[in-house]
């Protein structure tokens, strides 16, 4: 898979529905000359091939929200301030000296490695915690997890926790992008009795919105997905057998594993997983579940100890 660099990343975190672009690593040294590709920002590291139709389209999509999350406020500074931060400052940075409440060996390892994974993955900087890796622990969970992670001001993440955890959604969100529009641009030259690009780009949006938190919905303030699927549509003039079949998003949505967990192996790294109800009895998956997400209700507990986990599962990033 392709690794944008974190500028990349966060010039390209927030865009219109339905636009259709691609981006383009490439040398922060080298210019291109193309009339189609304008740069987001001069420090990205990418080119951007925008549709004119597209962002036309876009602009008269885009509606003041009459909704709102908490985490949705001024997250847009939260991500730039701990990359200013790390630019700054580096491992210094005094965001990464946060630790989760939940004082566990584990879920100490489990952040403090996500400060690491940051410093070292985005930054090329040294660790801040030489007694852990810097592995990625975010890697196995699906989009819908990482937008919970992302977008959850509780403070039962860290801040370098969130960031990664958005960074890693980002990631995969261009790379998606990337492989729709080069389906769009196969789909016009086999057949360009349709705007192919707005087509793919609107449906390839209204699957994301099934997968967003809802921090992240009032964050990107895009309709609703029937309304980008019925755009799609009108443009197939309500043809049905028109309509392509997108590339797959690796991970999108494990609906079959609702519960969010983390295990640490015997070597001390650690990993955040979707798990299934029924690996919760396994004797040979030795996870342990984040205790901010079991009610705290000490009356009820003993007695519907699984209701209170699902209720506190379901409300997890809302």
């Amino acid at each position: 898979m392709t690794i944008f660099n974190v500028e990349g990343l966060l010039a390209n975190r927030s865009l219109t529905a339905g636009a259709a672009i691609k981006v383009i690593q490439r040398d922060t040294e080298k210019t291109s000359s193309s009339p189609n590709r304008q740069a987001l920002d001069t420090n990205s590291g990418v080119t951007v091939t925008l549709s004119p139709a597209a962002t036309k389209i876009s602009l008269l999509l885009k509606s003041v929200s009459t909704s709102s999350a908490s985490a949705a406020v001024d997250f847009d500074a939260f991500l730039n301030s701990n990359h200013q931060q790390i630019e700054a400052h580096g491992k210094n940075a005094d965001f990464l000296q946060e630790l989760p409440e939940d004082l566990s060996q584990e879920r100490q390892i489990l952040a403090q490695q996500a400060a690491n994974y940051l410093l070292d993955h985005h930054y090329g900087e040294e660790k801040i915690y030489n007694n852990r890796t810097a592995e990625n622990p975010f890697a196995p969970l699906d989009r819908v997890a990482l937008s919970k992670i992302s977008f959850n001001d509780s403070g039962l993440f860290t801040a370098a926790e969130r960031q990664v955890a958005f960074l890693e959604m980002t990631n995969r969100d261009m790379v998606h992008r990337n492989e729709t529009y080069d389906l769009s641009e196969k789909l016009t030259r086999a057949d360009g009795s349709a705007p192919w690009h707005l087509v793919t780009s609107f449906l390839r949006d209204a699957q994301l919105i099934g997968t967003m938190s809802e921090g992240e919905k009032a964050w990107r303030n895009w309709p609703p997905a029937a309304e980008l699927e019925a755009y799609a549509a009108s443009m197939l003039r309500n043809d049905p057998s028109r309509e392509p079949a997108l590339p797959e998003y690796q991970n999108l949505n494990n609906q079959d594993k609702p519960i969010l967990a983390f295990m640490v192996g015997k070597d001390g790294s650690g990993t955040w997983k979707n798990v299934a109800i029924e690996e919760l009895a396994s004797d040979t998956l030795p996870l342990r579940l984040i205790h901010s997400l079991i009610e705290k209700n000490k009356a009820t507990q003993p007695e519907h100890p699984w209701l209170s986990l699902y209720l506190s599962i379901d409300n997890l990033g809302r």
